[in-house]
């Protein structure tokens, strides 16, 4: 005879896994933005169309992967007192995955034309991108310690308010550094997107966190 709590710990499990599992793609798709990055700070406009194309297929594996937790939560019906909670996170992933795609999207621009960065703001875009790649880190392994450590797991949402200020304010300087940069128009707003949808993957990835700390009180 299986309990009601039984069935909701059992329950609850299962979907930890499939978000896990989701935020393991999102790092997993962020890499391959990073790379798009290193390469074009470097001067190396190849591959760009490869890597979007991995960006686009790990995407649609986390797609899959939020509508069976979609399906999974329908199916509990009323079994789960913070099925709502989970909703919204696996949404706030959601967005944070669309985020890193348009972002991906944009560097891929930059490589068609074989634009060139400014050395300088190329420094501090690598220096905004690995910031928020700790972020994203940190997230992960929130959702993780989740199953079997609340207050690891809370630590770890603190850490990413942390992140999320640094990554802000790497952010106001870069920003400066485009706008009054000597690079063509067209270039300087692309980057300038760039840096952009990167603090609002960050933002958005804060407000993942906070849900996280719901989930584990």
């Amino acid at each position: 005879m299986v309990f009601p709590v039984e069935s909701e710990d059992r329950a609850l499990r299962n979907l930890l896994m499939m978000c896990q599992d989701h935020a393991r793609l999102v790092v997993e798709i962020y890499r391959k933005v990073l790379m798009m990055i290193d390469k074009l700070v470097k001067g190396d406009n190849s591959d760009m169309n490869v890597l979007l194309a991995d960006v686009e297929k790990l995407q649609l594996e986390s797609l899959e992967i939020k509508r069976n937790i979609a399906k999974e939560l329908h199916e509990t019906g009323n079994l789960l007192f913070n099925r709502e909670d989970l909703y919204r996170l696996i949404s706030k992933a959601g967005e944070v995955i669309d985020l890193i795609e348009s972002t991906g999207v944009r560097l891929s621009v930059i490589g068609e034309r074989n634009w060139k960065i400014p050395s300088h703001i190329g420094v501090g875009l690598v220096e905004m991108a690995d910031a928020a790649f700790d972020i994203l880190i940190k997230l992960r392994e929130s959702l993780i310690s989740l199953g079997f450590n609340s207050q690891r797991s809370v630590e770890l949402t603190s850490e990413v308010e942390e992140g999320e200020r640094k990554v802000d304010s790497i952010h106001r300087k870069l920003d400066i550094d485009i706008v009054t940069s000597k690079a063509e128009l067209p270039l300087i707003l692309i980057i300038r997107d760039v840096a952009t949808k990167l603090e609002e993957m960050v933002d958005t990835a804060a407000d993942e966190a906070d849900l996280i700390r719901i989930l584990a009180l």
